[in-house]
């Protein structure tokens, strides 16, 4: 029997307090690995609550890592989440915090199409599941404009001054107060960084990690991410991805010094890195003395259960955590910020505290204040709601459609894209092109790979952030037909 005492769970849900106090237990080996959890029944009548709560509690820790279903014979943890990593002691530290506490490329720039015409792009699709533009209404104009106006008559002094170096204070400030509540993680704003999007500060990253030429990046991934750590001169090793995230023998005797990988959801599969993984990740990072760079891009969109905890929360001595604006607010506001470890802060104190500040001191000011005074969080809750229902009517009407029983879907309830596997495609390429020509637009998942993209065939990225629900059923019905070779 697992008991716990609700009363101390402050204003968190029961589940979340639930979830945290299991998590805790496994990682201070209270519960060891392998040992069975009681069944959801048992758990929800001993503590006196709802099924429906020990249901999501459970959920969050089997898509985190820490438990695994076994069909007919019950909840377990882990193997993989045994104390042989060695974090031991500092790691339940670090689960006490968040307990308290708490990349997509676009299909244009990196999916490989790059023969596409200028003609093409601007072409009228039924259907273009390529494209992760966000929806037309998404960017909230009205609020954004009340407060740039508040800002031009109260920061009136601030515009005449050179900007600082790490980014103004207040947003700074904003963003380690959201840091603390959505991600449960404690930062002080004096170790963030912010700059005109993520290109920026990779380079910041790579002037301060200094003198290792090998850089490692997940296969499949963001390409961009590679391309931009070539553009300096590094060779990028590319390690391969499977159902639980970058695979850790791939960096083995590789003298890689600096990872780049989205462990909370991958780019493109959308899985999420097990707690057993993200330990041995971290092991490995400590031994070789290297650092992660955590890309949280489009994390904010999980639509179920409570957003997986950072691997920074794990180590923030090891991890570089990186974010950008882009996703939940638009592409043209180039915000995006990095929270550099301790010795990385004193390092960019030291070495490139000269800079100036790149990003506009009024759009800074403006965002400040549109997080600290909470329009973010209900701009994001707003977002998270309209794509949620986005992708429940697009799952819909692809079960409802011919092409149902030729597919499965692989989605991981976040992001804003999920995986179809088409299990009839003979040609992917000749499938595509088809497609095309009666105006449905699909990227491969293949053309994320660096190598390996033989695993990957018949997978394609379908986004669906801007589809619009009318023309849906006839896209379905002709992607159907070009399966099956009827014309």
């Amino acid at each position: 029997m697992l008991v716990y005492d609700l009363d101390k769970r402050g204003q968190s849900p029961i589940y979340e307090y639930l979830y945290a106090c299991i998590r805790e237990d496994i990682l201070r080996g209270v519960l060891a690995a392998g040992e069975k959890l009681p069944s959801k029944r048992e758990m929800a009548r001993d503590l006196g609550i709802a099924l429906i709560t020990v249901e999501n509690a459970y959920a969050q820790l089997i898509i985190e890592g820490y438990v695994t279903s076994r069909e007919k014979s019950g909840y377990f943890v882990n193997a993989d989440v045994a104390s042989q990593f060695g974090l031991g002691d500092q790691t339940g530290k670090k689960a006490e915090k968040t307990r308290a506490g708490y990349g997509a490329a676009t299909a244009e720039g990196s999916s490989g199409s790059k023969a596409a015409t200028a003609e093409r792009k601007k072409r009228d699709w039924l259907v273009d599941f390529s494209s992760n533009k966000l929806k037309k209404d998404a960017f909230p104009f009205a609020t954004w404009t009340k407060l740039m106006r508040r800002v031009l008559d109260d920061r009136e002094e601030a515009f005449l001054e050179k900007p600082e170096s790490k980014g103004v204070r207040e947003l700074r400030e904003a963003i380690a107060s959201h840091l603390r509540k959505a991600k449960g993680l404690d930062v002080s704003p004096d170790r963030i960084i912010v700059g005109p999007g993520t290109e920026y500060l990779h380079q910041v990253i790579l002037q301060l990690v200094g003198a290792s030429r090998i850089v490692a990046v997940e296969d499949p991934g963001y390409k961009k991410v590679g391309q931009i750590y070539e553009s300096h001169g590094l060779k990028c090793l590319h390690v391969p991805v499977d159902e639980n995230g970058l695979m850790v023998e791939g960096l083995k005797n590789s003298n890689a010094k600096l990872v780049h990988l989205s462990p909370s959801h991958h780019f493109p599969t959308g899985c999420v890195m097990p707690i057993g993984r993200r330990r041995a990740l971290l092991e490995w990072a400590r031994a070789q003395g290297a650092y992660l760079v955590e890309d949280d891009y489009d994390s904010e969109f999980r639509f179920d259960g409570k957003p997986v905890p950072t691997l920074a929360s794990l180590d923030d001595e090891t991890v570089i955590y990186l974010n950008t604006f882009t996703k939940t607010l638009a592409p043209s506001i180039r915000i995006a910020y990095v929270v550099l470890p301790e010795r990385l802060k004193e390092r960019y104190e030291e070495k490139l505290s000269f800079y100036s500040g790149c990003v506009s001191s009024f759009e800074q000011y403006t965002l400040a204040a549109f997080i600290g005074e909470g329009y973010y969080e209900r701009h994001v809750n707003r977002m998270r709601n309209y794509y949620r229902q986005q992708r429940t009517k697009i799952l819909k009407a692809l079960a409802e459609s011919s092409l149902a029983r030729m597919v499965t879907v692989e989605e991981h309830s976040a992001g804003l894209h999920f995986i179809l596997k088409v299990n009839d495609v003979r040609d992917d390429d000749a499938w595509l092109r088809s497609l095309e020509e009666e105006g449905i637009r699909l990227s491969p998942v293949s053309a994320y790979c660096y190598g390996g993209q033989k695993k990957y065939r018949h997978q394609f990225v379908v986004y669906y952030s801007d589809v619009e629900e009318k023309n849906l059923r006839q896209a379905f019905e002709v992607m159907a037909r070009n399966v099956s070779g009827r014309k």
